[in-house]
């Protein structure tokens, strides 16, 4: 997952505006005995929560991001992912009867490469470490006993730190490593192999736009380059060429049906979907870089793997020397589409600081509009979401929400919120969108990459010390629209209005 940290550029911050809507935390009443209009979800749907093994892990020593968190000035307010995590592979027992006791059917977690193989030779000789096996195992063992459908990650942000070392930016890093896709789709195959007989759901690489714009244009992430566009696109390229490699990867491997829907593997990236809109409504130039970067940012990646088209000089069209159309290497790799959805975005043709190639200036958070703000100044705007599925229905595919949620240290939003994103889903579904599940980020607080533990997106938080669960308010809320499969707007009407975030750096 991407927060204030993996933003699509360098962001320019506004002032926050002020909440839209009835008055802050007033309810909007209703006649309990009017019928209340519900918003339905198939009985086969499934509603879970996701994970990252970075996030929410401990002691992956042999991560870039542990090397990059071990740096100065990396991460906000001196935060480290060991001091005070929720150290889930210690505390399997405890999330799993987190997704019990609330009904949730399916697990979005990754198996981390670097845990899995912490050196070059231990990969080369496929010699996993024993005790990442056996975690991980314990993990689908307990999932599979309580009936939760597994969907695995397997690049969530974090690379290898053979292959990536952020001491050394300058170098070819991670995707840019020309040997980079090959070794990424040995992995799949060994970890499809391994673990294929409990999983059928699959996620090979984690929003890879967001991961080239994160350390290559903006400098979050590792190797922490800013406006480097060359080597941010040529990441774009690598991870959407390793992804069909992985795929093939994958299907070769895992041929056992786990959970007897028909189908062996389900296997996707899970991109960022976002919905875009000119800065100035007026302008003509800015309604062009609206279309040009939302065709890039929404389309380019799921245009490659579902149908092989290449726009190799994104800029949007397919008559370039080195564009292709219908490239058998690479069209057909996605069984399904996972995205993540979280905000709205404000695009400009000249306010700002305009990125060469994109030819615009993008604006993600604290945004000049009346909408309500997230703790990480994004909007809230709910509508987004259905806009995105009927994108990306055109794509013929079945749809999964990998990912939808808010950065809500006080849990003031997060049940409206989610009402409201669910009710947007069922609109959809019923517009004819195939949509399997829904996955609220995040299960539980976390480790926000650059912007450390102070986004709380969990629908339970946990005690560093001890780390115990506790579950949230609006997590009680998820739990009913689960049972009764559906969201009653008398709930929503219910429900305080927005009130705008706290701050968090």
């Amino acid at each position: 997952m991407r927060k204030t940290a993996l933003l699509f550029v360098l962001l320019v911050v506004l002032a926050a505006c002020s909440s839209s809507g009835s008055p802050k935390g007033q309810p909007v009443t209703t006649d309990a005995s009017t019928p209340s209009e519900a918003y339905s979800f198939p009985a086969e749907f499934l509603f879970g929560s996701a994970t990252a093994g970075f996030q929410v892990e401990k002691g992956n020593t042999a991560a870039d991001w542990w090397v990059w968190a071990n740096t100065q000035n990396r991460i906000a307010n001196g935060d480290h992912p060991d001091r005070g995590g929720p150290d889930a592979l210690a505390h399997v027992d405890d999330d799993v009867a987190l997704l019990t006791s609330s009904g949730q059917r399916v697990y979005r977690f990754s198996i981390e490469w670097s845990r899995l193989y912490p050196t070059r030779e231990q990969f080369d000789r496929d010699e996993p470490d024993a005790t990442a096996v056996a975690s991980y195992s314990r993990l689908l063992d307990a999932l599979s006993l309580a009936k939760i459908v597994p969907m695995v990650t397997l690049h969530h942000f974090a690379s290898p730190s053979w292959l990536s070392d952020p001491t050394k930016p300058n170098d070819p890093e991670a995707w840019e490593r020309s040997e980079m896709g090959a070794l990424f789709a040995t992995f799949a195959a060994r970890v499809a192999t391994r673990w294929g007989h409990q999983v059928d759901w699959w996620v090979t690489i984690n929003e890879p736009l967001n991961a080239a714009i994160g350390g290559y244009v903006q400098g979050s992430f590792p190797p922490g380059q800013i406006l480097a566009i060359d080597r941010a696109l040529s990441v774009v390229k690598a991870t959407a060429r390793a992804h069909a490699l992985a795929y093939d990867a994958i299907h070769e491997k895992d041929t056992r049906d786990a959970d007897g829907d028909g189908r062996a593997a389900w296997v996707s990236p899970a991109l960022h979907q976002r919905t875009f809109h000119p800065y100035d409504p007026e302008s003509q130039a800015d309604k062009d870089a609206t279309a040009h970067v939302q065709g890039l940012w929404n389309r380019w990646f799921a245009d490659v793997i579902v149908f092989g088209n290449w726009d190799d000089d994104f800029d949007g069209k397919l008559d370039g020397a080195n564009d292709r159309t219908s490239d058998v290497t690479l069209r057909g790799r996605a069984d399904y589409l996972g995205f993540n959805y979280y905000s709205d975005t404000l695009v400009s043709a000249s306010r700002g600081i305009v990125l060469p190639v994109i030819n615009a200036a993008i604006y993600q958070a604290a945004m000049p509009t009346e909408r309500p703000k997230t703790d990480t100044r994004w909007d809230i705007y709910p509508e987004g979401m259905g806009t995105v599925l009927d994108e990306l229905k055109a794509y013929g595919l079945p749809l999964f929400i990998t990912e939808n949620g808010i950065a809500d240290a006080v849990d003031q939003n997060r049940a409206r919120f989610v009402l409201e994103h669910l009710r947007e889903v069922s609109r959809a579904i019923s517009r004819g969108a195939d949509v399997r599940g829904y996955l609220h980020w995040s299960l539980i607080d976390n480790f926000e990459w650059a912007s450390g533990f102070c986004p709380r997106f969990g629908l339970a938080t946990y005690d560093p010390d001890n780390g115990r669960r506790t579950e949230r308010a609006s997590l009680l809320v998820y739990t009913r629209v689960i049972a009764n499969k559906r969201v009653e707007q008398r709930d929503i009407d219910t429900l305080p209005a927005y009130a705008n975030g706290t701050t968090c750096p």
